[in-house]
């Protein structure tokens, strides 16, 4: 199966003439509606959770800080 997820609602008149376009191309089409749109990319940011696991209070700026210090031993 093949889904195409529309992120917004249209009118019945553009949803109707989708229809028709792609069954006259001899594709089976079914209109689900649902609430709201999930995006299903959200585990990238979940990957990261256990790297700083063993850090309580970590801070953006600390952090930048600490990955921009250099020992500059001419």
């Amino acid at each position: 199966m093949t889904e195409i997820i529309l992120k917004k609602d249209i009118d019945d008149n553009k949803m109707n003439a989708l229809l028709q376009f792609l069954q006259s191309w001899g594709v089976d089409a079914v209109v689900k509606k649902t609430n709201s749109y999930v995006a299903t990319k959200s585990s990238e940011i979940t990957l990261s959770v256990g790297l700083w696991s063993d850090y309580e209070n970590i801070d953006g700026v600390e952090l930048r800080n600490k990955a921009w210090k250099r020992n500059d031993a001419h």
